[in-house]
């Protein structure tokens, strides 16, 4: 994996030109059924990010499909002042806790872990430099972002992808990108009526996905449409 730094730039069309005819052309008819996609269309132009806010909105999803992640975020954001720009380390540590989590509609775990956020920024050990250092590897920037209350594998995951826009990730942990391997690969796991497992079906997933590096992420943001609307296979 590269190192970890500002938002990587690649050509996109290189990169869905990859994905639709890697693997026999397996999800070709999806990558035209769903074009490009969205998330990496301003990526051969993108300038760094801002890291404390993508992680606050990293933790917001968390376990949360897309709607309701979008309207606990805009709640989010209108607690702190009514825009993404005023959402600073400095603004949640000034804030009430119970508050910000009551009119936000964040559970008790979400709360503290962006607080915990927060209070890491202030002290120094996590900030804009640190986070998009292009020396940091990918190891280093899992530790420093685990390191915090709340935040794990699938959270750093969805930092690199949607934060730092890096085109090969592959979350396993997710289960709408598991879901999306079995609708497009045909596969039965070793989960509860042949879901794909995150660890028992570890190989099968990564044989299925390796393929479409060095763009798994796009590959990945193909699965969730794929776990969504099976039909976009078709």
């Amino acid at each position: 994996m590269p190192p970890v730094g500002r938002a990587q730039r690649f050509r996109l069309s290189d990169a869905v030109r990859h994905v639709a005819v890697a693997d026999g052309r397996r999800l070709e008819k999806v990558v035209i059924n769903c074009g490009a996609p969205t998330l990496y269309s301003n990526v051969e132009d993108t300038e760094d990010v801002d890291t404390f806010r993508s992680l606050c909105r990293i933790v917001v999803g968390q376990q949360l499909a897309g709607a309701a992640a979008k309207t606990i975020w805009a709640r989010f954001v209108t607690s702190l002042g009514g825009d993404a720009s005023l959402i600073t380390p400095e603004a949640v540590l000034a804030s009430d806790m119970e508050a910000l989590r009551s009119s936000a509609g964040l559970s008790n775990a979400k709360a503290r872990s962006i607080f915990d956020l927060a209070a890491h920024y202030e002290r120094g050990d996590l900030s804009d430099a640190v986070l998009l250092d292009p020396s940091l590897s990918a190891a280093e920037l899992y530790a420093k972002l685990t390191a915090v209350k709340g935040i794990g594998p699938w959270s750093a995951h969805m930092y690199q992808m949607f934060g730092l826009l890096q085109p090969d990730i592959f979350p396993t942990g997710d289960l709408g990108v598991r879901n999306g391997i079995k609708e497009a690969f045909g596969l039965r796991g070793a989960g509860k009526n042949g879901a794909l497992d995150e660890k028992r079906d570890k190989e099968k997933l990564e044989a299925a996905m390796a393929p479409f590096a060095p763009y798994r992420s796009l590959a990945a943001w193909y699965m969730w449409r794929c776990a969504d609307t099976p039909s976009f296979l078709e």
